[in-house]
């Protein structure tokens, strides 16, 4: 083997193994994620604070009712 096939399989073999660490990174230090993105912070607070109160403020009888006053609301 020359020395310039040597020098290409190297490169070769590091390009796949920083994929490989790369998959390695992924797997074991990823943050798991919400298929539908992040909430925002002050979102998240409103919602738990009106979970915790005693007495719902509203009463939906229907999947309409509620979206029609969820779009009213924002």
């Amino acid at each position: 083997m020359t020395t310039e096939t040597l020098v290409k399989n190297l490169v070769n073999e590091v390009g796949k193994l920083r994929a490989e660490v790369a998959e390695v990174k992924r797997v074991f230090f990823a943050v798991p994620e919400d298929s539908e993105g992040e909430y925002q912070e002050g979102y998240v607070k409103k919602i738990f604070a009106r979970s915790r109160s005693q007495k719902p403020v509203f009463l939906f009888t229907s999947k309409e009712e509620f979206l029609k006053h969820v779009r009213k609301a924002s």
